[in-house]
């Protein structure tokens, strides 16, 4: 068998699928746990770990994946955000009020972020610096 149909196999394309879906995963953790981590800083009151925000940005993901997958309706997505207002409310010691609040605030803080990268010029679609990009663009309207 030669090295390219090695690397063509069934095995090894699902094991590159794989890892590339956990390095994925891993940078939309750190990003998300960001924009998580800045909320609880603004919101809650006391000083927000870093560390808190993983948590929520892991076990949100992995419950709220979960429950629409196996109960995908309006009920599975009111559910779900319940269980993450619930998991936040937990990692961040705060009531509901100050979930709910960081929840919003990351939302905000997030379009701030990608609205204010878009007007630098960068766009994730695109690929590179220089000019909208095709992203810029629908999230301006323009497109």
């Amino acid at each position: 068998m030669s090295i390219l149909a090695s690397l063509l196999s069934p095995s090894a394309l699902a094991a590159g699928g794989l890892i590339a879906l956990g390095i994925v995963f891993l940078i939309y953790l750190l990003v998300e746990a960001f924009f998580l981590w800045l909320a609880g800083e603004l919101v809650v009151g006391r000083r927000v770990t870093y560390g808190e925000a993983i948590g929520i940005a892991f076990f949100g993901t992995i419950i709220v994946v979960g429950v629409i997958v196996f109960l995908p309706s309006l009920l599975g997505i009111g559910l779900a955000l319940l269980l993450f207002l619930l998991i936040v409310k937990k990692f961040f010691h705060t009531g509901w009020i100050a979930a709910i609040g960081v929840s919003i605030v990351s939302i905000i803080i997030a379009f701030i972020l990608l609205f204010v990268l878009v007007l630098l010029g960068i766009s994730i679609l695109s690929g590179g610096l220089g000019g909208l990009g095709s992203l810029g663009l629908i999230l301006l309207g323009i497109a």
